[in-house]
C-alpha cells in the first residue's frame, strides 16, 4: 500500500448514558492499495483502532452508546438564536385571517 498523507484529528465524544464528555486524538492514514482503492486507517498511539463513530466505550460508565463530533461540531457549543433578539412578535390577531362564509350547497 502506498501512503498518501496522514492527518491528526481530535474528536469530541459524549456518552448518551451518563453524559460524560471527553476528547480523543486520532492519527488518520489515507492509503491507496495495489488496485487503486482508497483505504483509511485510524490509529491511536500507532495502534489501529475503530473510527470514533464505532466501537468507542465511555471511560466513565463503560457504555458503548457514544456520540462522536468532529472538530467542527463539538458538543456544548451554543447555537445562535433562531430568532434575532430585536424581533417583535406580531399580535395574535394578526396571525389569523378571517375565513369567508360558506355558501349553502344547492343541488340541481
Amino acid at each position: 500500500m502506498q501512503e498518501e498523507f496522514r492527518a491528526l484529528e481530535a474528536w469530541s465524544l459524549e456518552c448518551l448514558q451518563c453524559r460524560h464528555v471527553w476528547e480523543q486524538e486520532y492519527t488518520v492514514r489515507h492509503l491507496t492499495d495495489g488496485r487503486g482503492h482508497d483505504v483509511v486507517v485510524w490509529l491511536q498511539s500507532e495502534v489501529p483502532v475503530q473510527p470514533p463513530w464505532a466501537g468507542v466505550n465511555c471511560p466513565g460508565c463503560g457504555v458503548d452508546r457514544v456520540n462522536a463530533f468532529p472538530q467542527t461540531g463539538r458538543p456544548g457549543r451554543e447555537a445562535p438564536p433562531a430568532v434575532p433578539a430585536d424581533f417583535e412578535r406580531p399580535p395574535v390577531e394578526a396571525l389569523y385571517t378571517p375565513v369567508p362564509p360558506r355558501l349553502p350547497f344547492i343541488s340541481h
